[in-house]
């Protein structure tokens, strides 16, 4: 690859205003995408009930405990989803133990 390449690459990476994950519940597979410019987040499920379950998860405010500094320093943060990609990627990361719909980080959506 060449360094031209690299950097056009890079800059389309930073420009994406959209983010997608894969979601499922089940047999029932979909995505969460959010847009970062109008922080409006979009649940694509075909499971009607099983979306809204997902959307109303991800439009309440959750208390997380995150890690912090150190290796035993946790702290308890209010998380808003759909205030910014850093506070949804947080509360999916309990949606599975919250509301029973797995993430699949590494499966991607196009």
């Amino acid at each position: 690859m060449t360094g031209n390449n690299f950097f056009l690459r890079k800059e389309a990476i930073v420009l994406q205003q959209s983010y997608k994950v894969a979601i499922h519940h089940g047999n029932d597979y979909g995505f969460v995408e959010y847009d970062q410019e109008s922080k409006k987040v979009k649940v694509v499920l075909d499971n009607a009930a099983i979306r809204q379950v997902v959307e109303t998860y991800l439009a309440s405010e959750h208390v997380i405990r995150l890690a912090g500094e150190g290796l035993m320093d946790f702290k308890d943060v209010t998380v808003r989803p759909a205030e910014s990609i850093d506070n949804l990627q947080a509360a999916l990361t309990r949606m599975w133990e919250k509301i029973g719909v797995y993430v699949d980080w590494s499966h991607p959506v196009a």
